[in-house]
């Protein structure tokens, strides 16, 4: 981007049924997401960010049965669930360029964000109606490193990097600590995410 240009940008995003989740009514994973960046300096561009994803997973009976291809190991131990999630991310970063060099840019970006879980359960636990929530806050900050090759005006491929560190807070839940360790659901304690170098390719056609 020039120097004193901003971008928007906005994205749906779904993404596939889980395969232990059926086809029922109403199963649904789809987010919105919104970019605000400003090119604040020759080399330094400011960015926000928002995203919300809504979720709804019903998982079939957990029951043991013998040869029971409906079995379900992966329910947390209950016999059935319907499972309803909202996810909300807030955030803000830098991204700091170098200068060109040939048709080579690298730069780094620093973000900070706030992420929050609002998740219900229903079902059946031991063929015996229950409800369950789980109510979680996170902070994260990354730190994302990037190769930049101008192959051409229209013609681009970068390589990227990150690393993240995630700080999830004291979840409010009425989970048990063995159902919350069997569903999967960690709070209370840091997390650091390595993610290996991806491939991104910008072909713009006219």
């Amino acid at each position: 981007m020039e120097k004193g240009s901003i971008a928007l940008t906005g994205s749906y995003f779904a993404h596939s049924r889980q395969p232990n989740v059926g086809a029922a009514p109403g199963n649904h994973d789809n987010g919105l997401g919104l970019n605000v960046s400003d090119m604040l300096k020759e080399h330094t561009l400011l960015f926000v960010f928002a995203d919300i994803k809504n979720e709804r997973n019903q998982f079939r009976d957990s029951v043991a049965l013998t040869d029971d291809p409906g079995f379900n190991a992966y329910n947390a131990g209950f016999d059935s669930s319907i499972l309803s999630a909202k996810r909300y991310a807030w955030g803000a970063g830098v991204e700091l360029f170098s200068r060109k060099q040939g048709k080579i840019v690298t730069s780094l970006a620093l973000s900070l964000s706030f992420h929050r879980l609002r998740q219900q359960e229903s079902g059946l636990l031991h063929q015996t109606p229950y409800q369950r929530s789980y109510n979680l806050d996170q902070f994260s900050f990354s730190t994302r490193g990037n190769l930049l090759f101008n192959l051409s005006d229209r013609f681009k491929i970068a390589l990227v990097s990150r690393v993240t560190m995630v700080n999830s807070l004291s979840a409010n839940t009425d989970y048990s600590k063995e159902e919350k360790d069997n569903a999967g659901l960690r709070d209370g304690r840091i997390n650091i995410y390595v993610a290996i170098p991806g491939v991104y390719i910008d072909y713009r056609a006219f």
